[in-house]
């Protein structure tokens, strides 16, 4: 099969949309499928196996702003430049992941060619969270451009439930629907050793994620590290991801310098398959894995840190708590509580032998997540469509 796969984000913007298609698409193409990536940004990825076409981008948004802001509708000559540069007798379909506005308006021009379109949504483009102003319906230009292209979607795939309840609140009907979650390859993880720390003597907790304050909860970050340094819990907290060293600018930071440490966006371009060795590296030198997100469609660093043998503490929100099972493979938090995250922080310190069972749990509950799983799921979807 051959597939045009059109990306909204890709590297060196970090994320899970980058790391799963960029998984999924080497691994089919060990199986003999060719896949290229459309794309609006030079990428600095090296180790792909997929082709990359990278979209001019003043000509998309001439005739983005042209149509969109000035009612000058040209987009029959651009759909002549995309005829040019997609040769579409090549593509069996085109998958779209993570819909930005230039995207909904590729899908708008690419459906008069009669291919069949996928989309995957990954979170802000189709979540909402009034609370924490997140997503990119609360903007609404964004909405009614989304509103009025997402029909033109052949099929959806859905990273999880919590998505799909989602795409179908949009409007669309669920036999419209195939579900397709994220995925982390278990057996590359399995290949590192695990490093024996105490937890008796010190709890190792680690967080990846990249820097946004409100969404990813961050701002509870001191509350909860003043509650372990009152209660005498001697820990170290590892913080991976970007921009994430902007912790120590909040309130009275300085007195947890000991304590925690920062490591940047880590990405590694001399492997094939994400998390890279450095990265497993550190997932493993620690014993628990802490996220504060207040929303989540389906993480890949939860799967990541499962593959590594780390229970998971979350709250009880959406997507999370479709790979965390309260008091099987870690703990789920019912409400956005700094007290309530430090005292499960302190439970697992001081009983060291539910710790190992539930670390014992972890590989277990993520087998459906497997990658060479997911993507054989995904070619017999593909199948199933062409």
């Amino acid at each position: 099969m051959k597939i045009g796969y059109f990306l909204g984000t890709f590297f060196p913007a970090p994320g899970g949309v980058q790391v799963q298609t960029h998984n999924i698409a080497n691994t089919m193409d060990d199986r003999g499928n060719k896949i290229d990536f459309f794309l609006l940004n030079k990428t600095n990825i090296k180790n792909n196996r997929y082709g990359i076409v990278v979209i001019n981008k003043f000509i998309i948004s001439l005739f983005f702003y042209l149509n969109y802001y000035l009612k000058i509708n040209l987009s029959f000559i651009f759909r002549i430049y995309l005829k040019k540069i997609l040769i579409m007798d090549k593509y069996d379909l085109f998958h779209f992941h993570f819909l930005s506005h230039k995207m909904l308006y590729l899908i708008d021009n690419l459906q008069v060619f009669k291919k069949k379109i996928i989309v995957t949504f990954h979170g802000a483009d189709i979540q909402i969270n009034k609370d924490i102003n997140y997503g990119y319906r609360l903007d609404k230009f964004y909405s009614k451009l989304f509103n009025k292209i997402i029909f033109k979607v052949n099929y959806f795939f859905s990273i999880s439930e919590t998505i799909k309840k989602d795409i179908i609140k949009a409007g669309i009907k669920k036999r419209k629907i195939y579900s397709s979650p994220n995925s982390v390859s278990i057996n590359k993880i399995n290949k590192f050793k695990n490093f024996n720390k105490d937890i008796n003597k010190k709890i190792h907790l680690i967080t990846v994620t990249r820097f946004a304050k409100g969404k990813k909860g961050l701002d509870m970050i001191p509350k909860i590290a003043e509650i372990l340094i009152k209660r005498k819990i001697n820990f170290k907290w590892t913080f991976v991801g970007k921009n994430m060293h902007k912790i120590e600018e909040f309130n009275n930071m300085k007195k947890f310098r000991k304590n925690f440490q920062y490591f940047g966006n880590i990405q590694g371009f001399d492997e094939s398959i994400f998390p890279n060795s450095k990265l497993i590296k550190i997932y493993k030198k620690n014993h628990l894995f802490v996220s504060l997100s207040r929303i989540e469609a389906l993480p890949i660093t939860f799967l990541e840190a499962l593959a590594c043998k780390l229970p998971i503490l979350s709250f009880n929100s959406d997507g999370g708590n479709e790979i965390v099972t309260n008091n099987f493979n870690g703990k789920l938090i019912n409400e956005f509580s700094s007290q309530k995250m430090a005292e499960s922080i302190i439970f697992y310190k001081k009983n060291k032998h539910i710790y190992k069972k539930h670390s014992n749990n972890t590989i277990k509950s993520i087998l459906k997540f497997d990658l060479n799983r997911v993507a054989s799921s995904v070619l017999k979807d593909y199948r199933n469509i062409i």
